[in-house]
């Protein structure tokens, strides 16, 4: 895959660059709110993305993502707060430099399949007014120039991704909107397109990306949002909102050759564990607050072959969903 290097960039504790420290939003969403008939969509959204930010938008099906998409590009209007771009307020009639801010991937593509990937970019690119050149750049940036001049047809779902990400990039857009981007996409298909994102956020494009792969996004991204039931139910980088949602690290393990249960359990009340055994599978599981989690490996590691074989699962962003969602208990 071609692309441009990007040039170096500062990483700090909470997965951010450089580039989104200290500056200003390019966009910001103040008490957003939004009712179809016999519905409220949305109710008093905040949200404000800044130059080089990824911020995943997540939640379940039927909770206002796309709507809240739809408002950020001006296809529809909100019934209550404003919309700012880049500190000017925003309505349905966007001037030409708040339009050009924009690319929007949604999350269903479809190209005319006998045009060439370059004709279908030239085509979108004289509707946004767009050079030839930025045709040009915005192909290599996805990687396509090898394929610039096969039909569409003769391309695979990885590729036809890419010529979405690379029609959005047309007008040089300083925030891509991305509606489930990696739908479809195999393992490989899904490393190249985030390899892409990381390098447009290194030159400072903020990215607001809906998702439902957790486990996917979770790593890449520096900001959740949980919307659910219409509002942002949570929001901050995923290392904060496990730490606020006090989730539990789950410990597994396997009898050791000198396994006494009377030891076991008196470690366990030294430490206010959980614990159950899994008959199937002989393990034992042992539930503990993040915070005494160290202390208690310590101690079943230290006890004289107590312990076989042993698995640590903390809790990540699919444990903080369920929790948030259901109120399910993890274990």
């Amino acid at each position: 895959m071609s692309v441009t290097a990007p040039s170096p960039t500062v990483m700090t504790s909470a997965g951010a660059t450089s580039s989104a420290q200290g500056a200003a939003p390019i966009l910001s969403l103040s008490g957003i709110g939004k009712h179809f008939p016999g519905k409220e969509v949305l109710k008093s959204i905040d949200l404000h993305i800044a130059p080089g930010q990824l911020m995943a938008l997540v939640g379940n099906n039927g909770q206002g993502k796309t709507t809240l998409m739809k408002l950020i590009l001006g296809l529809l209007a909100p019934d209550a707060g404003k919309i700012l771009i880049n500190g000017e307020t925003a309505g349905t009639s966007r001037s030409t430099a708040q339009k050009a801010i924009f690319g929007y991937l949604p999350e269903t593509t479809a190209f005319y399949p006998n045009l060439t990937g370059q004709e279908t970019l030239r085509y979108l690119s004289s509707l946004k007014q767009g050079g030839e050149t930025r045709i040009t750049e915005a192909l290599a940036i996805v990687g396509l120039e090898h394929a610039a001049k096969q039909r569409i047809k003769t391309y695979s779902k990885g590729m036809k991704q890419r010529l979405g990400l690379a029609q959005a990039l047309l007008g040089d857009p300083k925030l891509l909107l991305l509606d489930e981007p990696t739908n479809g996409l195999d393992p490989s298909g899904i490393h190249e397109f985030y390899q892409i994102l990381g390098q447009l956020k290194a030159q400072g494009v903020a990215i607001l990306m809906s998702s439902h792969l957790l486990a996917e996004i979770e790593p890449r991204s520096d900001t959740i949002a949980l919307l659910k039931d219409g509002i942002i139910s949570a929001h901050g980088t995923v290392d904060k909102l496990i730490n606020d949602a006090e989730l539990p690290s789950i410990i597994k393990f396997q009898k050791g050759p000198r396994f006494n249960e009377e030891a076991l359990d008196q470690i366990l009340q030294q430490h206010t564990t959980e614990k159950r055994y899994l008959e199937q599978s002989g393990l034992f599981v042992l539930t503990c607050h993040p915070v005494h989690k160290q202390a208690l490996l310590l101690a079943l590691l230290s006890a004289d072959r107590l312990v076989g074989k042993l698995i640590v699962n903390d809790p990540g962003l699919e444990e903080l969903f369920l929790q948030l969602n259901s109120g399910l208990k993890i274990t």
